[in-house]
């Protein structure tokens, strides 16, 4: 499903020559017995997952196409919206899936809340709000906002069938509305936090509205669960990643991660992988510092520095090795003088400016680089690729000795938000 490579032919020994460190890390993770280990139900949740609520979220899907909905505005914020975007990009496309779902909660933007009520106006449009708590701002005054647009446009009766949503089990005052009103709920288990979320109904139900089979994507991840769970360095990818970050944190001092890829549909794959790491990992002062760029854009921008600039970062590379064989159009004229590439199709040139690229900062300017190539874009691939993720990130947060399940950063801005607006409880 992926293939992993380094190019640092030290790295490589480093990582074997300390195999050693993650042992603990092993131990920490999947004997549960490290910090933060109350929030692990990620770990075991591929293989007991519910499927009467998979067949529920379908089910609820098409109940609501049934009524003549073809749009989806999804609300939430950071896990709750990061990771079915992503997922959706990734499958269907970042253009493909236009005019079909929309995001809010996302910011309190009045320009962008008047564009999404203008997008909107002349839809057949239902709401998944989600939000385990209730309270978090942004999401809250956004679904106030567009439920009572909802409302204005089918009334009240028409209403509960159009709003579903993923809240926490038995209390919130999320949860609490839902029960008044008679909204479909989903909930969100107790045992895994935000950014670990995309494989429950938060990430399940955007992404069955968007025509995934959510039935194959977790088929994957407990493929990568399966492939992940022991602690062959040589023969665990998910560790070599995890380890060879570490090592180069603590004794090359790379405190920055730039994640790259080469296809705009992976962009939102890259934000997801920003808030998956910092806040897993940026804790106690330590922690390594994610970024993302998407090439051959940034190659026209960010390329000078990472090329020339201070190497206080390395590279993690993922790229999609399909070929949809889009070829240039052999032109007789050739004014623009580019028939020399008649014979070879996009995904061929994409592949020789990542060559490139690798030659250039890899072996020109001694940048570590990760490579991931990812062989196929399906739903089982992608559950595979985020368990990767969410395997890594939790074991290099361990080698780090830090809780890698937490975000007690995420609250000081919370608490001085509702002081300023006059929140009282």
């Amino acid at each position: 499903m992926i293939d992993f490579k380094i190019k640092d032919s030290n790295l490589e020994k480093e990582i074997i020559e300390n195999k050693n460190l993650i042992e603990q890390a092993h131990d920490s993770l999947w004997n549960k017995k490290g910090i933060g280990n109350e929030m692990l139900g990620w770990l075991d949740f591929p293989d007991n997952f519910n499927l009467n609520e998979v067949n529920e979220i379908n089910e609820k899907v098409k109940k609501i196409k049934n009524l003549g909905i073809d749009t989806l505005l999804v609300i939430g914020i950071g896990g709750s919206y990061l990771g079915s975007k992503a997922a959706i990009d990734f499958l269907k496309g970042s253009l493909n899936i236009d005019e079909k779902i929309y995001f809010a909660g996302i910011n309190v933007s009045d320009s962008y809340i008047k564009q999404l009520e203008n997008k909107l106006k002349n839809k057949n449009w239902a709401i998944c709000v989600i939000s385990k708590s209730g309270t978090t701002l942004e999401p809250a005054i956004s679904f106030r906002y567009f439920k009572n647009l909802l409302l204005k446009k089918v009334g009240e009766t028409k209403l509960k069938d159009l709003i579903v949503v993923v809240t926490d089990k038995e209390k919130g005052i999320l949860k609490n509305l839902a029960d008044i009103k008679g909204y479909q709920t989903f909930s969100i288990p107790d045992d895994i936090g935000g950014r670990f979320s995309v494989l429950t109904a938060v990430g399940l139900f955007p992404m069955s509205f968007a025509g995934i089979d959510i039935l194959k994507f977790l088929e994957g991840t407990k493929k990568a669960r399966k492939e992940f769970s022991n602690n062959d360095i040589k023969n665990n990818l998910a560790y070599k990643y995890a380890l060879g970050r570490f090592l180069l944190f603590s004794k090359r001092k790379k405190v920055l991660e730039i994640f790259t890829t080469y296809d705009p549909d992976f962009m939102m794959l890259s934000e997801w992988l920003k808030q998956l790491f910092a806040e897993s990992e940026g804790k106690n002062n330590k922690g390594i510092f994610p970024t993302s760029v998407t090439y051959s854009r940034d190659l026209h921008s960010l390329g000078q520095f990472i090329q020339d600039g201070n190497k206080v970062f390395f590279e993690t590379t993922l790229f999609l090795l399909e070929d949809k064989k889009v070829f240039l159009n052999n032109d007789v004229e050739n004014l623009d003088k580019l028939n020399y590439l008649n014979k070879k199709s996009f995904a061929e040139i994409n592949r020789v400016i990542l060559n490139s690229v690798i030659e250039s900062h890899a072996n020109n300017a001694k940048i570590p680089n990760f490579l991931i190539f990812i062989n196929e874009r399906n739903e089982e691939t992608l559950g595979y690729l985020l368990f990767f993720f969410f395997i890594s990130v939790s074991i290099s947060g361990y080698l780090l000795r830090i809780n890698p399940f937490d975000q007690p950063g995420v609250e000081i801005y919370k608490k001085n938000m509702f002081t300023s607006l006059g929140k009282i409880s």
